[in-house]
């Protein structure tokens, strides 16, 4: 490694990499200036790449560590501000310093908020949080012809695991897709147990008939309880922002 370049850190985007980089510091001595995912990775004359590969064990010790020695809600700041997704490059250093500070303080960490670094994963985590919180209203489950119930949503962030694991606890009983169409991705759910993988860019789908019939009925209600002199658009956005619209079957049917 050349001594006047910085060390710009990659791994393959995933969590457990993320966590495989605290290992390497830690154990091997790797002290990152940057850290990127490969697939956005740029070369630089002031920089030199180093590339971790992802260990599940390496990981798996230290989520434990992290779960131990500074708290589940620190888990829960880091997770979800990994699902964040926006045009910076400072994300995937702000949760390293904070986790460096948080086995160094333990739980207090979260009170540091003097630190821009904690202020960024305490934003950036409650962003997705929030936007997770809006999708499991806003959800709207079709049935299909194979008795699989659809739901599309396009969210700024990657919220699909977060809704993967409360619809999981709350439709139990019942296989569904829940398709993210932003990232071509989707969280299927057999009935048992949910998997989160790649989905071609373009699905075909064949609802039910009983389907069919309660979308009509669901069109013709809201028409007919509108008071059209009423309409507040204004106050419609602010509860439902445009964004989501697409995807709730209330917003495709109705003619306002």
């Amino acid at each position: 490694m050349a001594g006047s370049k910085q060390l710009a850190v990659t791994f393959d985007g995933s969590f457990e990499g993320f966590l495989s980089i605290l290992y390497a510091y830690y154990y091997d001595r790797i002290v990152p200036a940057y850290i990127q995912s490969e697939d956005e990775y740029q070369q630089t004359l002031d920089t030199e790449e180093f590339h971790i590969s992802t260990d599940i064990k390496r990981a798996a010790q230290v989520l434990k560590g992290i779960q131990q020695k500074i708290s589940l809600q620190s888990e829960d700041y880091l997770t979800y501000a990994f699902l964040a997704e926006e045009d910076d490059d400072s994300r995937f250093m702000d949760m390293f310093r904070y986790t460096l500070l948080g086995f160094k303080v333990g739980h207090m960490v979260d009170s540091h908020l003097h630190q821009d670094y904690v202020l960024g994963v305490h934003k950036r985590a409650r962003y997705v949080g929030k936007e997770a919180h809006l999708l499991t209203g806003f959800c709207r489950f079709a049935e299909t012809k194979q008795g699989v119930f659809y739901s599309s949503i396009t969210p700024n962030n990657d919220v699909l695991p977060i809704l993967a694991e409360h619809f999981s606890d709350r439709m139990m009983n019942q296989a569904w897709i829940i398709h993210d169409k932003k990232r071509h991705q989707a969280a299927i759910y057999d009935g048992k147990k949910y998997a989160i993988g790649d989905v071609p860019k373009s699905i075909q789908l064949e609802y039910s008939e009983n389907e069919e019939q309660i979308q009509a009925l669901w069109g013709a209600f809201f028409d007919s309880v509108t008071i059209k002199e009423r309409i507040n658009k204004n106050l419609q956005r602010n509860m439902i922002p445009l964004r989501y619209r697409g995807n709730m079957l209330e917003f495709s049917l109705t003619k306002w």
